[in-house]
């Protein structure tokens, strides 16, 4: 089972999709951080294993700190240079819509998706058509 990152500095918005991920009974662990630096951290501080799958990444666009862009760089960095494979599954959150921002998006390697907020059952369902399909 795949571990899932839910990262936003809105708690609304982060427990609107703690509970869409934990209703899918799909995912081993959903852990939370309210900006990017947190979630580098976070994810950075846990020893991976050679046979573990990367998780799923639900990273919000606006936040302080750093905002999801800036996050998405600098995770694929840190990915890069501690030799980890590129099997991260980003997905990048909003409450805009904006051709922008999705053209922003679609230029990283590591984002997949593309996400209005709030969290659907059917965007899990395609979160979900992605790790699978990693």
């Amino acid at each position: 089972m795949t571990e899932a990152y839910i990262v936003d500095d809105r708690e609304v918005d982060r427990y609107t999709a703690r509970r869409r991920l934990a209703k899918s009974g799909r995912f081993a662990a959903v852990h939370e951080a309210e900006d990017g630096r947190i979630f580098l951290d976070k994810l950075f501080d846990e020893p991976r294993g050679p046979s573990s799958e990367g998780p799923l990444v639900l990273m919000d666009i606006s936040m302080p700190v750093m905002d999801g862009f800036q996050t998405v760089d600098a995770l694929r960095a840190r990915m890069i240079e501690k030799g980890w494979p590129e099997d991260v599954i980003v997905v990048m959150v909003s409450s805009s819509n904006a051709d922008r921002d999705r053209a922003r998006a679609a230029e990283r390697p590591l984002v997949r998706g593309y996400f209005e907020k709030p969290i659907r059952v059917q965007d899990v369902e395609e979160m979900l058509r992605l790790v699978e399909g990693r």
